[in-house]
């Protein structure tokens, strides 16, 4: 009992470390995403393809208008209390000042702004709650950010269970009571505040301990700093939002609702390189000098995570339809080839949020501006030439092409920095995808139920891993050994 304590709730060494902020991580947001994903399957069937597209627009125009709500500030705390430069709790203070004054102008500008470009005339009652959402999304995540610095993940877990289940139980009652975009808008508001608030009580003390004089020098510096990631806040909101903008231009709410349907299960298996990524960032800010340690930590994560993505992907394409049937019923079907693209897309996510923590680590953020600038445009003129014709599908194809553009250009920045490789190392993954995608592929034939036939196949994958003495299982093993 006490070496499991011991393991899960203090830090030694390097791998434990890793392995138990991931550990937490991954527990903390699996269980979260699960239970949003239960209260989003219920809301889509409830409010019905055309409702489910009306909240999907108003949020996807407030996280537009909410751009600089997150300028970057959140990981370079982060790095700066894990670094500790000189000066740093100036520098901090001075940080979390200027995050307050750019969410608190970024909501206003939500709340009065939204209404006159939206194009859905049903969304605008929505805005104000919106805005509170993500408002305090912003402020629990900025919590979060110093938590992480301190490696008390398993704090993590207390804060978006809180607010997950916050969330879930109020949607359902409030969209029992009234089945109408407003319901489950309210939920998403009250269990913002309430993880906020958590969160707030969870590290107050360290924020005390970085809560200094603020001169106009240090604000000056951390803007400065932060202009790259101004950029890539203002080009990654961009990205993740223009399509169901353009969509709302072009096309109805119901186009919307398939759309955000399929974008919310390719989301919900994005935690997994999400959480790998966020919980190595502190420690992997501090391999920076020892470029080969670096490198050997890098390309032994990516590894693992790809050998997870690559069956995701491939079997997610094959069962595209029974899991769109599956999940949100006959109404969504034509959500199918939407979801099979950003199933195929999982193939280039899963490495692109890894290598961008990496570079960020190194400080070379600048290096990804122009990458994700020519990513934002290829977006937006392919949607333009795309959705006319192929409505959501083709909205999903300029984002997975615009997607590769910016993974080919940061992939080739990230092995400038610190050479790395690792497609030797996915030759027993790929191997075994193959026979997992033939299992798939005959279980489906026969008819199986698509909950039986994941389990299987995913079986089959692992159990080939095992018998082929795939190394990264090995690594996993010695990490979470006693």
């Amino acid at each position: 009992m006490k070496k499991i304590k011991k393991f899960f709730f203090h830090n030694s060494e390097n791998k434990q470390i890793i392995a138990k902020n991931t550990f937490w991580l991954f527990a903390s947001e699996a269980l979260a995403r699960l239970l949003k994903m239960i209260l989003i399957i219920y809301a889509a069937r409830m409010l019905g393809v055309n409702g489910w597209g009306i909240f999907s627009y108003a949020l996807s125009i407030g996280s537009l208008l909410m751009i600089f709500g997150d300028i970057g500030i959140n990981n370079l705390i982060t790095r700066e209390i894990v670094q500790k430069k000189e000066d740093y709790k100036t520098f901090i203070s001075s940080a979390l000042f200027l995050k307050i004054i750019i969410l608190l102008t970024s909501t206003f500008i939500v709340i009065f702004i939204s209404p006159f470009i939206s194009n859905i005339s049903e969304a605008k009652i929505l805005f104000p709650i919106i805005a509170t959402i993500l408002f305090f999304d912003s402020m629990r995540e900025l919590g979060l950010a110093i938590n992480r610095a301190v490696e008390k993940m398993e704090w993590e877990m207390v804060v978006k269970i809180i607010m997950s289940v916050t969330i879930l139980i109020l949607g359902i009652i409030l969209l029992k009571i009234k089945p109408i975009p407003k319901s489950i808008a309210i939920a998403y508001a009250v269990g913002g505040a309430v993880s906020f608030i958590v969160i707030f009580i969870i590290v107050k003390k360290e924020i005390k301990k970085f809560l200094t004089k603020i001169n106009k020098k240090s604000c000056n510096l951390v803007l400065k700093t932060t202009i790259p990631f101004m950029v890539m806040a203002l080009i990654g909101t961009i990205m993740g939002n223009t399509d169901i903008f353009m969509l709302g231009i072009w096309k109805d709410s119901t186009e919307i609702g398939l759309y955000s349907s399929a974008q919310r299960i390719q989301q919900f298996i994005l935690m997994i390189p999400s959480m790998f990524a966020t919980a190595t960032f502190p420690f992997m800010s501090r391999l920076i000098e020892d470029k080969e340690k670096f490198r050997n930590i890098f390309e032994k994560i990516i590894s693992f995570i790809m050998i997870i993505g690559i069956p995701i992907s491939l079997g997610g394409i094959i069962l595209s339809n029974q899991i769109i049937h599956f999940l949100f019923g006959s109404e969504y079907f034509r959500a199918t080839p939407i979801l099979g693209v950003f199933m195929l897309m999982l193939l280039i996510s899963f490495p692109l949020i890894f290598i961008s923590n990496a570079i960020f680590a190194y400080n070379k953020q600048k290096d990804l501006i122009w990458a994700y600038s020519l990513g934002v445009i290829a977006n937006i003129l392919l949607n333009f030439l795309f959705i006319s014709k192929f409505g959501a599908t083709g909205s999903a194809v300029a984002t997975f092409i615009s997607t590769t553009i910016i993974v080919i250009i940061i992939w080739n920045k990230m092995k400038k920095i610190n050479d790395f490789k690792i497609l030797m190392k996915l030759k027993k993954s790929i191997l075994s995808t193959l026979f997992m995608v033939l299992s798939i592929l005959i279980l489906k034939y026969i008819g199986l139920n698509i909950i039986f036939n994941i389990i299987i196949s995913s079986l089959i994958y692992f159990g080939l891993l095992v018998i082929l003495k795939e190394s990264m299982l090995k690594e996993i093993k010695s990490m979470y050994k006693n």
